[in-house]
């Protein structure tokens, strides 16, 4: 795709970013699209395709395509599947004297304005440390849970399907590698996890979300290290926009200048805040820390954002890929390179992860290559 020459950014991106920004407002689009089988196959990868196409029939888009109906339908299906499990998960735990916190998802979707167009995905519950292995048991004796094939135990949850939805109960919100990053993250979760959270009802029941002051760090920080570890997708940085949006003027700032300080995130911050004011249509005024003038660097990182899509899932590595195993391992060696050099570059407070992470897979392929 071509780029234009100030932004990077492709006309056809552009005009789906043009088209998102008028989704997540509830806005009528100025226009419809010149490609919009690119604007489509753009808001695909981003997982934004139902907001995009209720967006584009505001403009006077007919779909006539029976698989956009069907992508509607899904979205909209899987919100009611996953909001009835919501509710017989409170029922359960709340029962059995456990007060669950929702992470993420869900709770965010409600800042949409037509929250069932959001691309939803599984249910984060947070229990505690406590009450994780009561947690855990309650699920397993439920008749409509079924465990999982591959290792559904990690440090940070336990993973399953109820009714046929992915939930993860989280003893942690997030764990972090780095001893003195983790301690200070596991004390910022557990105050911004069981103090001032905010109710929400879904399914007619009421379920507590974290505290404001917490979820706007969490929310960024969750999509940031999913941006270096993979991908990260635009409807997680819309969510993050949208839920700034419906706080403003109502967030303790210092719980998140706090948090940036230590991890070292700030600069990071002000570019994604870029991305939400200048291309996303947030005012200046309700983005925290937002400096202008930073449109080149936060058009890369859009740019790298757009064409790799939500977790990566465009960042195809068997196009060109050399048939034979060590070639192979070379070529994806070299690209995934490129792409850490990229990240290097975009986020240089983070370069210590970012380097454990690139080394990881180096003498990970290295390995592979050496066996072969």
């Amino acid at each position: 795709m071509a780029r234009t020459r100030d932004t990077g950014i492709s006309p056809v991106q552009k005009e789906y970013l043009d088209i998102l920004r008028s989704a997540i407002w509830g806005e009528k689009p100025s226009h419809i699209p010149e490609d919009v089988e690119g604007v489509l196959e753009i808001a695909n990868l981003q997982k934004t395709r139902p907001l995009v196409l209720d967006a584009l029939q505001k403009a006077g888009y007919e779909v006539t395509d029976p698989h956009d109906w069907d992508v509607i339908y899904r979205t909209t299906s899987a919100h009611i599947s996953i909001d009835r499990t919501i509710g017989q998960l409170v029922s359960l735990f709340r029962g059995n004297g456990i007060n669950p916190v929702l992470l993420k998802g869900q709770g965010i979707a409600l800042n949409y304005p037509e929250p069932m167009l959001r691309e939803c995905g599984d249910i984060d519950m947070y229990v505690g440390e406590e009450m994780y292995d009561k947690a855990c048991a309650l699920i397993d004796a439920q008749e409509s849970v079924s465990k999982l094939e591959e290792e559904s135990f990690t440090d940070k949850h336990y993973q399953v399907r109820m009714n046929g939805v992915y939930v993860e109960i989280h003893r942690a919100a997030e764990i972090i590698k780095d001893k003195k990053q983790n301690e200070y993250y596991q004390n910022l979760s557990r105050t911004g996890l069981s103090r001032d959270l905010i109710p929400i009802t879904i399914s007619g029941q009421s379920i507590d979300t974290p505290a404001d002051s917490f979820n706007a760090f969490y929310l960024f920080h969750h999509f940031v290290i999913h941006s270096i570890f993979g991908g990260v997708g635009l409807r997680q940085i819309c969510d993050w926009v949208l839920f700034l949006h419906s706080r403003a003027g109502k967030l303790d700032l210092s719980v998140t200048d706090n948090a940036l300080t230590f991890f070292k995130l700030r600069d990071v911050w002000r570019l994604y805040a870029s991305i939400a004011v200048d291309y996303l249509g947030l005012p200046a005024g309700e983005m925290p820390f937002y400096e202008s003038g930073l449109n080149k660097r936060s058009s890369e990182l859009l740019s790298l954002i757009l064409e790799e899509g939500n977790f990566g899932y465009n960042f195809n590595l068997l196009e060109g890929r050399p048939s034979s195993m060590v070639s192979g391992k070379l070529y994806t060696m070299r690209i995934l390179n490129k792409r850490y050099l990229k990240l290097y570059h975009l986020y240089p407070e983070m370069k210590s992860l970012i380097f454990r992470k690139h080394m990881e897979f180096l003498l990970g392929g290295i390995g592979r290559i050496t066996k072969e």
